[in-house]
C-alpha cells in the first residue's frame, strides 16, 4: 500500500510554484522531526495598509475524505479509509503566521496518510511522521498568500499561460500587469476557499524525448509536439498538440472548502 501511494505521489503532476510555498512538507520533514518544518516557513510580508480586504474566520468543513476518495484522481487510492489525522504528539508545520492557502489542509492530509503508513510498516513513531492539519491562517498570512497567488496568476496570464487554480482565502481584487488589468475572476478567484478547477500541466525540459522534438506528459500516455517546455498547459491544449484524448483524469485537483451556510 505504501509503495503504491509513494508511486502516485511521485508520478503526480508537478506542483505549481505558488503551491510550493504552501505545502512545505517533504519526505525529510515527514519522516524526521516534524517540528523542523516550522523553520522552513516563509516569513509573512508586512501587512497591507488596505483594511478593506476581506478576511476569512470561518469557511466551513474541508471535505478531506471526498477530496482523497474522488476529488483528486491523481491520488486515487483507498485513501478515504486511510488515517489522515496527525498522530498524538505530532508537531505542526503551520505555526502561527505561516503563509499557506486553503488547500494546505488537503495536502497535509495526504502527507499524513503516507506518514502513518510509513510508521506502521517500519515501526517508527507516527508522531515524527505526521503533522497537525492546518486550519484558518492568520489575517496577515491570508493577505500575503492571496497577494502572491494573484501575482503568480497575473504573470501567467501576461505570458499566455493558464493560471494556478488553487483556492484563495478571499477576493484578491484586480491586478494590472504591463498596462493590462485582470479581474479577480480572471486571476482564479471562485469564492473564498474555492478552487477554480483542475491544475494545468507543467511540461519541463526533462519531459523531452531524447533526440526528438516531442514531450511526454506527466500522468498521461502519449506524447505532444510543437510546444515550448518550461510552461503550463491546459489538457485541451495538450490534446491539440497530439496527446490522445479520452484518458483517465490525471490532473491535480486542489481542494475546496464547504462554505459556512448563512443563517
Amino acid at each position: 500500500m505504501i509503495q503504491a501511494m509513494n508511486n502516485q505521489r511521485l508520478d503526480a503532476p508537478e506542483m505549481p510554484p505558488s503551491q510550493k510555498w504552501v505545502h512545505g512538507s517533504d519526505f525529510a520533514d515527514l519522516f524526521g522531526d516534524a517540528s523542523k518544518a516550522v523553520s522552513k516557513a516563509m516569513p509573512v510580508a508586512p501587512a497591507s495598509a488596505d483594511t478593506t480586504v476581506p478576511i476569512q474566520t470561518s469557511l466551513g468543513d474541508p471535505d478531506i475524505v471526498g477530496w482523497l476518495d474522488g476529488g483528486n484522481p491523481a491520488y486515487a487510492t483507498a485513501a478515504a479509509n486511510a488515517d489522515y489525522e496527525a498522530a498524538p504528539g505530532a508537531g505542526n508545520n503551520y505555526a502561527a503566521g505561516t503563509v499557506y492557502g486553503p488547500d494546505a489542509v488537503y495536502q497535509q492530509a495526504l502527507d499524513n496518510i503516507i506518514g502513518n503508513s510509513f510508521a506502521s510498516l517500519t515501526g517508527q513513531n507516527p508522531a515524527q511522521c505526521t503533522s497537525q492539519l492546518p486550519g484558518i491562517a492568520t489575517p496577515q498570512a491570508q493577505q500575503t498568500f492571496d497577494q502572491r497567488l494573484a501575482e503568480e496568476n497575473a504573470g501567467r496570464l501576461a505570458s499566455g499561460q493558464p493560471i494556478d487554480t488553487t483556492a484563495y482565502w478571499a477576493d484578491p481584487g484586480p491586478m494590472t500587469v504591463n498596462g493590462i488589468t485582470y479581474t479577480s475572476q480572471e486571476l482564479g478567484y471562485a469564492g473564498p476557499g474555492q478552487s477554480s478547477g483542475p491544475q494545468p500541466i507543467f511540461i519541463s525540459q526533462a519531459n523531452q524525448i531524447p533526440g526528438t522534438n516531442t514531450f511526454s506528459v506527466p500522468c498521461y500516455n502519449g506524447t505532444v509536439s510543437g510546444i515550448q517546455p518550461g510552461r503550463y498547459y491546459t489538457l485541451q491544449q495538450l490534446e491539440k498538440a497530439g496527446l490522445p484524448a479520452g484518458q483517465a483524469d490525471g490532473q491535480a485537483h486542489p481542494g475546496s472548502w464547504t462554505l459556512t451556510q448563512s443563517v
